[in-house]
């Protein structure tokens, strides 16, 4: 059964998303994939050994190691991976649940 993520939300420019005064708590499977497939390794100082660093892949034409690198992060932040595909668009689709 999947877990239910709740976190402070972020807003569409990656700021902390605040409605009237206050922090929005939101479902946030989907936020917490972004960051770890964007963020690179040591962005996060209280965990320097996350994070996939996908910009660092993109002048790599075997996009396997990506995806690769993208289930390895999604399994260590307790994730159940399904799938992590590249679609012909360039857009990064994954089936990954936390568990």
């Amino acid at each position: 059964m999947a877990k239910e993520m709740i976190d402070i939300g972020l807003d569409a420019g990656e700021d902390l998303s605040v409605v009237g005064g206050d922090f929005m708590c939101v479902e946030s499977t989907a936020q917490h994939q972004r960051q770890l497939v964007l963020n690179n390794k040591g962005d996060f100082k209280q965990n320097p050994t996350i994070c996939v660093g996908a910009f660092d892949y993109m002048n790599d034409e075997n996009y396997q190691e990506l995806m690769r690198a993208i289930s390895i992060e999604f399994t260590r932040d307790r994730m159940d991976v399904q799938s992590v595909v590249l679609s012909q668009a360039g857009i990064v689709n994954s089936d990954a649940i936390y568990i």
